[in-house]
């Protein structure tokens, strides 16, 4: 369903994962979802669901073609997974690791893509620098620059995927965006926002899964309560600040170490950043994992978010990648189709707002 709009909207099959996983749909099954949410354009992830892969038939292409054809689709993005880390006993040279991305700018040219999502080393910005994480050595800057030269000959273009704890402000991703300049290459890479940098509080997705695992159902609520009051009244939640009302309610050491991810600083990246940096975005995930009973994604301010991409000018796809699943279907079958249609109803509101 096209938009009246610069910004179009597509799914990432990453959010049909259990539907396919569990044989529910095949890839054309995942097209046929996405075209019916309203997508235009899809995201695929080769690895998983191109069967000869790294290899692509020109057979596979012609019924590829097919379906792309019979739903209306257009493929956007093809998601870069190349990890050093891929063989148990040993990591991938420089020279190994640009050879499998090569395949991946390779793909996507034969698929009609217009972007990878590149698996880059400031993936995670300022995670890297945290105390007890290793650096995440995957694509760097250097190998970047060594990849754009593929990209101008296919003709794509290398998304900077930027997730929580980072965003696109975060200068770790200037180094990449300083190599393409050098070279006179700048129209092959830029930033690709991801949803999860705007998230405010922890998702009811959450609440269900770590409860489930274990952890006492009001501590979630509490934190979950007092992080959205912190949000809507314009304040940073403080865990400090909750964890006196949390201990009288038996929350312990252990509780707290459970949940040491849920319980770091909860505030969404900046809204006017997202904005200022619009002009420098390739690609959007638009990441979410609930949606509640008023058609909202429980714990982003999807209207904000819509409304700093369209003022700073950002003109191109937002794919719905729908994560909520890995979070509930230890519980039962998670329906993703509908998620996402849910999802692309949310988007195109915000959407119809804002134009």
């Amino acid at each position: 369903m096209k938009t009246n709009s610069d910004i179009k909207l597509g799914v990432s099959l990453y959010s049909y994962q259990d539907n396919y996983y569990f044989h529910k749909h095949d890839l054309e099954g995942c097209l046929a979802a996405a075209a019916g949410a309203g997508a235009t354009g899809i995201e695929i992830f080769p690895e998983a669901m191109i069967p000869e892969w790294p290899y692509i038939s020109d057979s596979f292409i012609d019924r590829y073609n097919g379906m792309m054809e019979r739903y209306g689709l257009e493929t956007v993005c093809v998601d870069h997974f190349a990890d050093r880390a891929m063989h148990k006993n040993k990591l991938l040279t420089d020279d190994e690791l640009l050879e499998r991305s090569i395949w991946y700018i390779k793909a996507a040219n034969k698929l009609g893509a217009t972007h990878i999502r590149l698996m880059h080393s400031a993936h995670l910005g300022r995670l890297l620098s945290m105390p007890g994480h290793e650096p995440i050595d995957l694509v760097g800057p250097e190998l970047a620059g060594r990849l754009l030269p593929y990209c101008q000959e296919y003709g794509i273009v290398m998304a900077l995927e930027c997730h929580s704890p980072t965003s696109v402000d975060d200068p770790v991703q200037q180094a990449y965006l300083e190599v393409a300049d050098k070279m006179g290459l700048s129209e092959y890479i830029g930033l690709q926002v991801d949803f999860s940098s705007y998230e405010y509080c922890i998702s009811t997705a959450d609440v269900g899964m770590y409860s489930r695992q274990g952890v006492n159902r009001d501590f979630l609520e509490l934190i979950r309560e007092k992080q959205r009051e912190a949000y809507f009244s314009g304040k940073e939640f403080v865990f400090e600040e909750v964890e006196p009302e949390l201990r009288k309610i038996g929350f312990t050491d252990e509780d707290k170490n459970s949940l040491r991810f849920v319980l770091r600083h909860r505030a969404p990246a900046s809204y006017e950043k997202l904005k200022e940096f619009a002009s420098q975005v390739v690609y959007v995930h638009g990441k979410f994992y609930d949606i509640d009973e008023d058609g909202q994604v429980d714990n982003m301010d999807y209207p904000k978010i819509f409304k700093a991409l369209i003022d700073g000018g950002y003109k191109g796809y937002i794919c719905s990648e729908f994560e909520g699943n890995r979070r509930m279907n230890d519980a039962g079958w998670c329906d993703e189709i509908e998620y996402v249609r849910k999802h692309h109803v949310l988007m195109r509101k915000c959407l119809e707002m804002y134009k």
